[in-house]
């Protein structure tokens, strides 16, 4: 044994535990968007992370971060949330919770950083095709363009198409959000590219912008991806 190193002890086990992952959860996943918000450019970059436990347990790891151009009251900011969330999961259930941290940033320094601790419940209910899910987040005041709360209904007409009607609540009021996804076979299922639409109260409304998602990971359909990984 003396000559078996740390080294090669701590190889196999990440090994082990990529092998692992590999088979029960996707590892990690990358998001691109831009659209327009009223006459507002908007960009977003979000990065996720899923860590296995068990086949009932799962922690998620992701990075949020929201770019807005040209805003009357703001400028040019933006907003980026860090979250860590556990996930206990069933046949036709989930149930979720966690912690954030939010942060407003000015682009040119035209007004002071906020930032905020964020508490997350998440909740899921599986039925056929349909999906129901609801997500409260506790901000510790109000915060522009922050969703506190939303309900919705995915839609899986296929295996490889979501289609996603929301409900939101925020600072200004209660607003909607539309979304379809399409996850083409002929990328091995691992990119999947969307259309958003959303209106409430405020300036940066309606809202229509584009998105690609890549998975790393291996193929998998849609709805099960969203049931078993998210």
């Amino acid at each position: 044994m003396k000559y078996f190193k740390p080294s090669i002890l701590a190889g196999l086990v990440a090994l082990t535990l990529n092998t692992y992952a590999a088979s029960e959860l996707p590892n990690f996943e990358v998001a691109l968007g831009a659209g327009v918000a009223k006459d507002e450019p908007a960009f977003n970059i979000d990065l996720r992370v899923n860590i296995p436990v068990n086949q009932r347990i799962s922690w998620q790891i992701n990075l949020d971060s929201d770019y807005i151009f040209d805003d009357p009251t703001f400028k040019d900011y933006s907003m980026s949330e860090f979250n860590v969330l556990g996930f206990y999961r069933k046949d036709d259930w989930r149930l979720g919770a966690g912690l954030g941290y939010l942060e407003k940033k000015s682009r040119d320094d035209s007004f002071e950083k906020d930032t905020m601790v964020v508490s997350h419940l998440l909740a899921a209910y599986y039925w056929d095709d349909l999906t129901l899910e609801w997500q409260f987040s506790g901000y510790d005041n109000d915060f522009d363009r922050a969703v506190s709360m939303e309900t919705g209904v995915l839609w899986y007409p296929d295996m490889i198409r979501r289609i996603g009607l929301y409900v939101e609540e925020q600072e200004r009021g209660t607003g909607w959000r539309l979304e379809g996804f399409i996850q083409p076979q002929k990328y091995n299922q691992q990119l999947a590219f969307g259309v958003i639409v959303r209106d409430g109260k405020g300036p940066g409304f309606p809202y229509l912008g584009m998105e690609a998602r890549y998975y790393f990971d291996r193929a998998i359909k849609i709805k099960d991806r969203d049931r078993s990984y998210h």
